[in-house]
């Protein structure tokens, strides 16, 4: 009987020595929202593993040229604006999230129409920028406006094999699975993204998108302060999407909000996308397309969230929309 005491006794202690330890929240220097962000990790070596716990700072892991780059393979959690950032506006950085990563619980508690809230963020948007990763089998959810956003000239990554799960059908925010836009090259294949959806009305008639491919001037003065790039060349192949209000959206505008003039090329292929229900009250569809030259290739669209819903911009129940003066599109909120 002592020595079972004695061993729950040092059962105990063990239990309180090993508990998480609050977060150190240190400047990085870079600002959003006036805000000057801290992080939790900045720049670290190698590969970061084990338990990230950045509850309380806004930024759990943070790089940037001066640390050059490394890589995540880790349990990362609790800081409000961003989970891993990746910020290649002053120079050269190389980041890749590593399969069985999990990036989650990034925002606001509980979540809120605060247009922050994303798990990882890569960003390049000036001539220095020269930032480049992969995403690769990592499982990212409770993220409060986005999953995966690659955002910039600058910036080039692939997007595989992850799992991306928003919060389901909201009110509150129009949240995205995966963003590539203002100008990012990216591959985007083989990943499972669901539950993006945005009621529309009563809000502001967004609507949320499993996939979105975002760029030009109609998407006003980028952070370099020229009209922002459109975002050309980008591949979407091979994904499941699941109850988004948009499976994919391409949606690259001139100033009047009309399809480019010169080619953006996107191709998304091989992919399967479906909804469950009539939840966005302003727009569904599988595929939106506004874009010069971009194919939309062997698309398996289902469900009555896409084919069935008359209160929608489609009556007629067409799965893909691909009308170019844009009218018909509901807004698309994306990260810069």
């Amino acid at each position: 009987m002592k020595k079972t005491v004695f061993g729950i006794a040092i059962m105990l202690l063990w239990l309180v020595s090993s508990s998480a330890q609050a977060a150190t929240c240190t400047p990085t220097g870079f600002f959003r929202d006036s805000i000057n962000m801290t992080a939790a990790l900045i720049n670290p070596s190698g590969t970061v593993t084990g338990t990230v716990d950045a509850t309380g700072c806004n930024v759990a892991i943070y790089y940037d040229h001066n640390g050059a780059g490394g890589a995540v393979k880790a349990d990362v959690f609790g800081s409000n604006y961003f989970g891993v950032l990746v910020n290649g506006d002053g120079g050269t950085v190389n980041v890749d999230i590593l399969p069985g990563s999990q990036i989650h619980d990034i925002g606001e508690v509980p979540h809120n129409g605060t247009q922050h809230g994303v798990a990882v963020y890569y960003r390049g948007f000036f001539p220095v920028s020269n930032v480049t990763g992969k995403i690769s089998g990592a499982s990212i959810w409770g993220y409060q406006k986005g999953g995966i956003v690659a955002n910039g000239m600058g910036t080039q990554v692939m997007v595989t094999d992850n799992k991306v799960t928003g919060d389901g059908h909201v009110s509150f925010i129009a949240q995205n699975g995966i963003q590539v836009g203002y100008g990012a090259s990216a591959s985007v294949m083989r990943n499972n993204v669901s539950g993006n959806s945005y009621i529309g009305f009563p809000g502001d008639g967004s609507a949320s998108g499993g996939v979105i491919v975002v760029g030009g001037p109609g998407y006003g003065t980028c952070p370099d302060g020229n009209d922002c790039p459109f975002t050309v060349n980008s591949k979407v192949n091979d994904n499941v999407l699941a109850n988004n209000d948009v499976g994919i959206y391409l949606t690259n505008l001139e100033a009047d909000f009309s399809a480019p003039g010169s080619a953006t090329n996107i191709k998304a292929v091989n992919n399967t996308i479906t909804s469950d229900q009539c939840f966005n009250t302003s727009y569904q569809a599988g595929i939106s397309d506004v874009g010069n030259n971009d194919k939309m290739i062997n698309a398996r669209i289902s469900g009555p969230g896409y084919l069935g819903c008359s209160t929608v911009y489609n009556p007629s129940g067409n799965a893909v929309d691909a009308d170019s003066s844009f009218t018909n599109n509901a807004k698309v909120h994306a990260i810069k």
